[in-house]
């Protein structure tokens, strides 16, 4: 069974989903901190600090934002939630020349597919007040060092986060119709991340897309989606098949020169054969 690099596929989906603000981040995945001991799954850097960003997943971004990211099937812990927060301090701490710490700078923002019942409660006991945003969208607010938001993929409108909504194992035929329909505006740099989205969808909901694409409405939608890299993979396997025909001929013209070779030495020994006999004959005179 293919392994599902949930990871990509979040990574790609927030650049998607911040697409309106591409002049204005750096994505840095998989960012390492403390000797590169420790990974922050998604580092998200404004270039400059009042840069606005439309999407509500980033309303609350300051300077440097730190994301953590949990896949279909994995549940956002307690000691995810203070691991994350002491990995935001040691990034804070190496990142210190880059000016002072503020209230403004840091966030951390935890995402995942399901509501984290048991989390809140214990946070709730901790003090921590938990407030709706946007739909699926939560700021922590209480004891806590750094802003904070907990983003619940289910519960997004569907309008506003197309692609965090594709990463699920419960995918729908309006999922696919988003993606589909979504990717077609984009610029090719752009569509790239949204192939990484539609291999994740894909892959976790394989029967799903394979029905779907019995429907020719769909298949067609699909193939204007993908022509560009259709046209270039018939391009790459005619080009093989040039290839080949050009190593089977070099082959053939090989064969043809060992049947002349072996021709020849057969012609030798022939003739090796015929002086040997013709010698035989003389001294047997």
């Amino acid at each position: 069974m293919k392994r599902i690099d949930w990871h990509a596929g979040f990574v790609s989906a927030m650049k998607l989903e911040l697409i309106e603000n591409k002049d204005d981040l750096i994505f840095e995945e998989e960012h390492q901190i403390a000797n590169r001991a420790q990974r922050i799954d998604l580092l998200i850097i404004k270039n400059q600090n009042d840069a606005v960003i439309r999407n509500p997943i980033g309303v609350m971004f300051g300077r440097f934002n730190i994301c953590e990211y949990k896949s279909p099937g994995q549940s956002l812990t307690y000691g995810d939630f203070y691991k994350t927060i002491a990995y935001t301090g040691l990034y804070l701490d190496e990142n210190e020349q880059n000016g002072p710490y503020n209230a403004n700078n840091y966030t951390i923002s935890f995402i995942g597919g399901s509501h984290p019942h048991i989390l809140f409660k214990r946070l709730s006991s901790d003090g921590i007040t938990i407030k709706p945003l946007y739909p699926g969208i939560y700021t922590l607010s209480g004891n806590l060092p750094f802003r904070t938001q907990v983003i619940i993929i289910r519960e997004i409108s569907p309008k506003q986060c197309t692609w965090l909504r594709s990463l699920t194992k419960q995918g729908t035929r309006s999922n696919l119709d988003s993606i589909v329909y979504s990717t077609r505006p984009l610029d090719i740099n752009f569509k790239r991340y949204a192939d990484n989205v539609m291999d994740v969808f894909t892959s976790a909901n394989n029967n799903l897309v394979k029905k779907e694409l019995e429907d020719p409405t769909m298949c067609n939608a699909v193939n204007e989606l993908f022509a560009d890299q259709i046209k270039e993979l018939k391009e790459v396997i005619a080009d093989m098949g040039s290839q080949l025909a050009d190593k089977e001929s070099q082959l053939a013209d090989k064969d043809s020169q060992l049947a002349d070779k072996d021709a020849l030495i057969a012609q030798l020994q022939a003739q090796l054969h015929a002086q040997g006999k013709q010698q035989r004959s003389s001294a047997n005179s």
